[in-house]
């Protein structure tokens, strides 16, 4: 807390007595284009948590205002694409074998030179903006200009200067050059057909968002076409080689675009043999798996509806080997528990997907559940391909039939519901009832803490959300597999909050696979925003005046970050997972975020880097200057946007501030193996000592020489107590509103929480909350009521 316990404890026991007066928180596609609508990063696999300073997207959780329409939708883009009808962007560098990399593996540190165009042409965008097509054509096929080298840093983010290059007749020059090319084709790339690919690639990507170029008159698009179906159909185009797997996936990202998709039907089929079982040396390739990623992808932009691709929706009506070639995929086990195991997973739900395309359904729903008893057995039950077949036939209102509607489902994955504080908080869950009670006696500890701080325990007047509702996932597979059926949102997140109705969806978790944070850490988070909405924010998220201009997002995510650390007797302790996180950023050389940018953080502007900086803000505030603090929160609870602004403006431009918060952040980065990591523990309920309300009370007065008030709640399941009165703590420096709420807040953990602590295992999991201070007119000391809550065996 403000003073290490043994400091406090021998500071406190010296003091002059106080008297105590009884009262009544795989292949993977980015976006290139700021200024487009552009696909956000993708994987093909089960995308793995990011690390840094940026934030891992499973450590945070989404927050909305409102819940959405849950209907059913149909299941996003295959490998997780965050894209809605256009071409995807620009795939990841892939990490080439070391005889590849021989070869290609010199990524420029520089510009290059590509040595083949006449007078050097560098690989900038003013050194290839004049090129003609045929010189540009030669560009590409010069051996300085690699893929994942200087290419990937000219043509993915749109520039004015890629408009001439980019034209129609280079476009053309660039086919004709593949075309002419691919009869030598010889499996390793010589000729550079993946560089020529992967610039056909880029120009279909820009060209859905771009005004300025447009491909699909007929020449070009025929031109590309030709190129792709030479390539294709080149003798040695599928030799197993790491090239030949990326430029197929170049070229049928290329052969996404309209006009294109009907006719790749063939090699969609070819690229998607490679997974199976006849081909082991590239069914578990995560290469060539993102070959098939960009066949599935094509595919998928062909049936979208948003395209109105009809000549598509025509091809594939009338191939049935080319459906076949997706359901087989249902049989394809050998990929069970590998690192391709997710495109037996996509490929089956681009299979159901066939039933939008007129005259399919009804054979594709039959299909749907004459395959749920074969995959359950093949691939597990529950798992992702299963899901998927479940996910569909409840898009298409056909899971009856099944068992598999959303409320079958719903049965099976949250069988109990548990409930405290008289409905207060319910979880739905399928995890026992000790891991669920560790969250709840976590919830008591930052609650306790909260309401400190605050200074009343007074919901803001009119705040709907008088019971917080939890949906508990049992892993993250249950999460990924199910969560976007029962309510129809994603999954790239650590679980989803909905101010509006407190409803909280997450899952449990294992560190580190699946995220850096434990359950117990998320919850806190997320628990502190349940908090903000109903005691601190007038309105819901993301309305009205304190939401524009993301004018609390630093104080809604900071004050979450700070209060996980909540304790029960010593204070709110600093993040052992915050500190480390400013570490990591600052780790290249960087500064660290000035008080000023914190405060004025934008979700949009600085992804997840804030949370850290505004949680060690936070907590410095309440270490050394808590005055501050409760300012903050008494101009949030008075609904004086004004005066919140001005709070800011004035901690932002405070030098000697920003020098002291930089010292306290050099001290914790020096300890930062010792700081806190939350994991409650407490008394099982049936181990508790009392389970009358007198012996507590009894308890409670002997230990602390204090007679309380204490009443139950009322609750049979859960029994709690509340006992109330008043303390009176000495006085340091009473003109100090900083050192008054230090000086209560050890006296209150000190002279009954560690007291009663000591006296019984049901005070030692009671938690204490104090109100405004009442300075005597000695000034000698103060007294203030206090709160205190705990369980009663049941």
């Amino acid at each position: 807390m403000f003073q290490h316990r043994a400091v406090r404890s021998s500071l406190l026991a010296s003091a002059v007595a106080v008297t105590l007066l009884a009262t009544a928180g795989q292949a993977t596609t980015q976006a290139a284009t700021p200024q487009a609508p552009a696909p956000a990063a993708f994987a093909g696999a089960p995308a793995a948590p990011a690390s840094g300073p940026t934030g891992n997207p499973f450590d945070e959780v989404d927050r909305l205002a409102n819940a959405k329409d849950n209907t059913p939708a149909p299941a996003p883009a295959p490998g997780g694409q965050a894209i809605t009808g256009q071409v995807p962007g620009a795939s990841t560098a892939a990490s080439a074998p070391a005889d590849d990399l021989q070869k290609r593996g010199r990524t420029a540190k520089a510009a290059p030179t590509a040595k083949s165009v006449a007078a050097g042409v560098p690989c900038t965008l003013d050194g290839i903006a004049n090129l003609t097509p045929e010189q540009f054509a030669d560009f590409l096929g010069d051996q300085a200009v690699l893929a994942d080298g200087c290419l990937r840093g000219l043509i993915w983010t749109w520039d004015a200067r890629l408009a001439p290059v980019m034209s129609d007749a280079h476009v053309q020059a660039v086919s004709r050059r593949i075309s002419a090319l691919a009869a030598a084709h010889d499996g390793r790339n010589s000729s550079h057909l993946e560089e020529m690919f992967t610039y056909l690639h880029a120009v279909a990507y820009h060209d859905y968002s771009r005004s300025e170029i447009d491909v699909t008159d007929a020449p070009t698009v025929d031109a590309m076409r030709q190129a792709i179906a030479d390539f294709g159909n080149a003798s040695r185009t599928f030799d197993v080689t790491p090239s030949n797997a990326r430029t197929l996936r170049e070229a049928l990202y290329a052969a996404s675009a309209p006009g294109l998709r009907q006719h790749q039907l063939g090699l969609i089929k070819k690229v998607l043999a490679t997974m199976d079982p006849a081909h082991p040396a590239t069914h578990h390739d995560a290469t060539w798996a993102g070959a098939a990623l960009a066949a599935l992808s094509v595919s998928y932009l062909g049936v979208y509806p948003g395209n109105q691709d009809t000549a598509f929706h025509s091809a594939v009506a009338g191939d049935a080997s080319y459906r076949a070639a997706f359901k087989a995929f249902s049989t394809y086990t050998h990929l069970k528990g590998t690192a391709n195991a997710w495109v037996a997973r996509d490929a089956l739900s681009e299979y159901a997907r066939f039933g939008q395309v007129d005259g399919l359904r009804d054979q594709v729903v039959a299909d749907l559940g004459a395959l749920l008893g074969p995959v359950k057995a093949g691939f597990g039950d529950g798992s992702e391909q299963w899901a998927k077949l479940v996910s569909w036939l409840n898009v298409y209102e056909a899971c009856k039939p099944y068992g598999v509607c959303k409320e079958d489902i719903e049965k099976q994955l949250f069988p109990y519901t548990y409930s405290y504080d008289n409905g207060a908080i319910k979880v739905r869950t399928a995890l026992d009832r000790a891991t669920v009670d560790q969250l709840y006696y976590a919830s008591k500890q930052v609650k306790s803490q909260y309401h400190r701080v605050l200074g009343t325990e007074q919901p803001l007047a009119g705040d709907p959300n008088t019971t917080l509702n939890i949906v508990l996932y049992a892993s993250r597979a249950d999460y990924v597999n199910y969560h976007p059926i029962l309510t129809g949102y994603g999954t790239n997140n650590g679980g989803i909050y909905i101010e509006n109705g407190a409803t909280f969806y997450t899952y449990q978790r294992r560190v580190p696979q699946d995220s850096s944070l434990t359950l117990e850490e998320l919850f806190r988070h997320e628990y502190t925003h349940y908090l903000n909405g109903r005691y601190a924010v007038p309105g819901f998220f993301g309305e009205g005046p304190w939401y524009e201009g993301d004018r609390t997002t630093a104080m809604d995510e900071g004050t979450a970050e700070f209060f996980d650390g909540a304790t029960r007797d010593n204070g709110i302790a600093v993040r052992k997972s915050l500190v480390k996180s400013i570490i990591s950023d600052t780790s290249g050389g960087g500064p660290r975020m000035s008080v000023e940018q914190l405060l004025n953080a934008t979700y949009d502007g600085d992804g997840f880097r804030f949370y850290s900086y505004a949680g060690t803000f936070f907590e410095f505030l309440w270490t050394e200057k808590p005055s501050l603090l409760r300012e903050m929160y008494t101009h949030l609870r008075a609904n004086d946007v004004a005066a919140y602004d001005a709070w800011r403006h004035r901690m932002g431009s405070d030098t000697y501030l920003q020098r002291d918060y930089d010292r306290f952040l050099d001290a914790q980065i020096a300890k930062v193996d010792q700081l806190y990591v939350p994991d409650t523990s407490f008394t099982p309920n049936d181990r508790l000592r009392d389970s009358a309300l007198a012996s507590v009370k009894s308890a409670f007065a002997t230990a602390t020489y204090n007679t309380p008030d204490c009443v139950e709640n009322g609750d049979p399941g859960k029994r709690r107590f509340t006992c109330t009165g008043r303390i009176t703590a000495n006085l340091k420096n009473w003109r100090s509103d900083d050192q008054n709420f230090k000086d209560v807040s050890e006296t209150v953990d000190y002279f009954i929480l560690d007291r009663a602590g000591a006296a019984s295992n049901n005070l030692a999991d009671m938690n204490c909350s104090f109100g405004p201070l009442e300075i005597w007119s000695n000034k000698k000391a103060g007294t203030s009521s206090y709160s205190c809550e705990g369980p009663l065996r049941s």
